[in-house]
């Protein structure tokens, strides 16, 4: 466990406890042990935390780097200011990011966790004997719009 767990564990317990939701005393007593425990802190718990960093240099650089990260780490969301799709049968490559042509990241969320859960079904279905459920998950990868290939018995 780290600092950051800690501290993330002791939000999510103050919130529990504020909605008056009730617990044994086990869960309670192990609640207590995250919360009281001693972790020493090093440098690496200080540069984890940017906002405290990026607060001390500039005061406008934290909203500035904020909108900047999700643009510099390969994500479908970030990959999107760099292409433009909406063409009927092209596909525009930037050079730089277009912001504005990028979509809200918000509104990308429910595809995004959906690629991602049909990912993880496809690896555990490539796991087992025959990949028994291919079929299925080729119609759902069609019907969600992660491919335009038609399921194909193997």
């Amino acid at each position: 466990m780290n600092k950051g767990c800690q501290n993330s564990h002791g939000r999510l317990r103050k919130a529990v406890d504020a909605s008056g939701f009730e617990y044994d005393g086990q869960v309670a007593a192990s609640a207590d042990s995250v919360e009281d425990a001693v972790i020493p802190g090093n440098a690496t718990n200080v540069f984890l935390n940017m906002q405290p960093l990026l607060d001390r240099l500039d005061e406008n650089l934290a909203p500035v780097w904020l909108s900047e990260t999700p643009f510099s780490h390969p994500t479908t969301t970030g990959s999107r200011a760099f292409f433009d799709d909406s063409g009927q049968d092209t596909v525009a490559l930037f050079e730089e990011p277009h912001f504005g042509t990028a979509p809200d990241s918000a509104a990308m969320s429910p595809y995004i966790a959906f690629m991602l859960l049909h990912l993880g079904m496809e690896a555990f279905n490539t796991l087992m004997v025959g990949s028994p459920r291919k079929d299925e998950l080729d119609r759902m990868a069609m019907a969600g719009g992660l491919t335009d290939n038609a399921p194909s018995s193997e």
